[in-house]
This record gives C-alpha cells, sequence and structure tokens, in this order.
C-alpha cells in the first residue's frame, strides 16, 4: 500500500488517465471530449427534422429586419405571435387530419360561427361570456364531428363533405348576424380581461398555443389515439385488419379539428371585442399550407406540431415582410407563393439528404 501515490488512494486520478498509454498526453483525452461534444450537438443538428424550416425563417427575418429595424419593434413581434397563434391552434388539428390523408376545407366557416355565435349570446342574449364560449365550442366541435360522420355514411373523403358544409357554415352565420358587424361586448368581464390582453408581455393567444401544442403533442406521439390517426394515414387498410375502427378515428379528428377552429375563434373574441361575420375567409389555405410547410406529409402517417408552429411563423412574417416592404397588394399572393414554395423545396431537400446519410 505505501507504494501507491496519495492520489491513487484518494480515487482522485481520472480513469482516462489511468488508463492512457504511457506518454500520451493528459490534456489529448479532453480535447477529444469537446470535439466529441461538438460533433454530437452536430449530429443532432442534422438529425432535426425543421431545420430547414428554422433556417428558412432565419433568414427571411433577417431580410425583412435588416433594412427595417421598426420589424424587430415589441409592438411588431407580439402582433405577429398573436395573428400566427390564432392560426397555428387551428394547425394543430390539421396536422392531425392531414396525417390521416384528409383534408377539411371549412375550418374557415366554423372559425366565424364559432364567434359569431359567442357575440350573439353575449350581447343580445345578456348570457355569460364564459357559458357563451363553452356554447360556441360546443358547437364548433359538433359541426366538425359532423363532417366526419357524413363522410363516413356516404364513403367519401372529408375535402368532399367540407367543400359544402364550408358555404353552409359561412351562410348560417351571415344568416344570424344579419351580415353586420357586432360590437359592444363587457371588455370589463374576467373572459376579456383574461384572454385579451398579454401574459408576461406576450399575447394569451400565444400561451394558449403552446399549450395547445404541448398536449397534442403528446397525444400525437405518444397516445394510443395518436398512434391510430398516423397508422391509419400509414395504411388505412391494414389500420383495420388490426383492429382500429377508423370510422370512429376519423369522427374523432373532424372534431378535434372543429374544436381548435372554435377555440382560435373564441380568443379572436377575446381581443378584438368584436366580430363580423366574414372573418375566416382563407383561413383553410393558410391552415393547410402552413401544416405542409412544417412537413406534414401529405401521403399520410407523419407530422409535428413544432412543424406547424414554424409553418405558420414563415407565412406570417411573409405577409409582415409585404407591408413593411410596402409591395402591391397585387403581387402579395405571387410573392407569398413563391416563398412557400421555396421553403418547402429546401425543407424537403434537406431531409433527403439526411436519409441519404442515415445507415
Amino acid at each position: 500500500m505505501s507504494g501507491h501515490s496519495s492520489a491513487e488512494r484518494s480515487g482522485a486520478v481520472p480513469s482516462a488517465m489511468a488508463n492512457a498509454p504511457e506518454g500520451a498526453n493528459p490534456a489529448q483525452g479532453q480535447h477529444e471530449y469537446g470535439v466529441g461534444s461538438d460533433t454530437t450537438l452536430r449530429a443532432r443538428w442534422q438529425r432535426f427534422e425543421e431545420r430547414g424550416l428554422v433556417m428558412t425563417l432565419a433568414a427571411m427575418v433577417l431580410c425583412i429586419g435588416i433594412p427595417n429595424h421598426a420589424f424587430f419593434n415589441l409592438a411588431s413581434i407580439v402582433s405577429i405571435l398573436r395573428q400566427a397563434s390564432l392560426v397555428t391552434i387551428i394547425s394543430f388539428g390539421m396536422v392531425f387530419m392531414i396525417s390521416m390523408i384528409e383534408l377539411d376545407l371549412s375550418v374557415g366557416g366554423i372559425y366565424a360561427m364559432a364567434t359569431t355565435i359567442s357575440a350573439i349570446l353575449i350581447k343580445s342574449s345578456g348570457l355569460d361570456p364564459w357559458m357563451a364560449v363553452l356554447i360556441a365550442l360546443g358547437v364548433s366541435t359538433l359541426l366538425g364531428a359532423t363532417n366526419g360522420i357524413i363522410a363516413n355514411l356516404i364513403q367519401v373523403p372529408v375535402i368532399i363533405v367540407s367543400l359544402g358544409s364550408l358555404p353552409l357554415f359561412v351562410g348560417i352565420t351571415l344568416t344570424i348576424s344579419n351580415a353586420q358587424p357586432i360590437i359592444g361586448m363587457p371588455e370589463g368581464h374576467t373572459f376579456f380581461r383574461l384572454f385579451g390582453n398579454d401574459w408576461f408581455g406576450l399575447p394569451a393567444a400565444f400561451w394558449t398555443m403552446v399549450a395547445v401544442g404541448i398536449v397534442l403533442h403528446v397525444v400525437f406521439i405518444h397516445s394510443r389515439f395518436g398512434t391510430a390517426v398516423r397508422a391509419v394515414g400509414s395504411n388505412t387498410q391494414a389500420a383495420f385488419f388490426t383492429g382500429i375502427r377508423v370510422s370512429r378515428v376519423r369522427v374523432s379528428v373532424t372534431a378535434l379539428v372543429g374544436l381548435l377552429s372554435g377555440l382560435s375563434g373564441v380568443l379572436t373574441l377575446a381581443f378584438f371585442k368584436s366580430t363580423d361575420p366574414t372573418v375566416g375567409h382563407g383561413l383553410e389555405l393558410q391552415v393547410i399550407a402552413a401544416a405542409v410547410i412544417g412537413g406534414t406529409s401529405l401521403a399520410g402517417g407523419s407530422g409535428t406540431m413544432l412543424g406547424a408552429v414554424l409553418g405558420v411563423l414563415i407565412i406570417s412574417t411573409i405577409n409582415s415582410g409585404i407591408v413593411f416592404f410596402g409591395i402591391d397588394s397585387n403581387y402579395a399572393e405571387l410573392i407569398t407563393g413563391l416563398v412557400i414554395l421555396v421553403a418547402i423545396s429546401l425543407d424537403r431537400v434537406l431531409k433527403r439528404k439526411r436519409g441519404a446519410a442515415a445507415p
């Protein structure tokens, strides 16, 4: 025992040095460890599915913000986040829908109906806003489920049913509101003070979107329901033969999309304290585009909530850039379409490279 050093007896000698060959540089192991850490981070970045979207979004933000410093103002950022959050909430549902190889075009109509029903119940019926919101969410869920039920009954894709239900929902909204805006909400009520303002400097809609996104991510990836949705999208017949009730899953997903559309609608009412029956026009295209840009496969079976968030942010950033650069509105949709195509192409190229590099 007397032949051992005090360091060895105390266990202070690092195992890497103890096992190193004679004459090795003690700092070499530390250097290699640092390189290994860098390599690990680089590998994680290479495996990150949404890295193409992140790079695209970052490039767009810099291209708009550097010549237009007002773009980085807190008020501008909050405005973008608010609008993006309202669209993202619906896009989460569309991730489920597209993963099942379905599309729902009626989300704009459900969104408009939720805001209008809530406003009418509050203004004309004198109903408590909380109760009005719950009724609106229930109606929205029922409208979404109806799309799935009809699709099951007549054996057609949901998109076919929604082609008819979209104008139907819009027509009902215009009828019950007499095609007039509804104003005069009780701004001092708890609902409007809570969900119409900012929390910790960011819109309430943003925090709601984050909470919904986390919950739905867990549901989509880690729950039996999420597994069933992805299984139906991957192979409907195989899912059926394994005991998955495809019809029930379809109705559940359309109901979820309806609920999320209604939630976005009542959050819109909470902020603006008024509504217009024409809101939601063209919303379905933004929602679908965001989900697809975010990497949700039109072939079914895959998708991510984070991708939907990035997809909406890209679209919102494009819209803001058009305003900041003073571009003629006649060219706005052209530019939006081109940038969206570039974003999708870049993301797909990076994913193919990653797939080719995988063993």
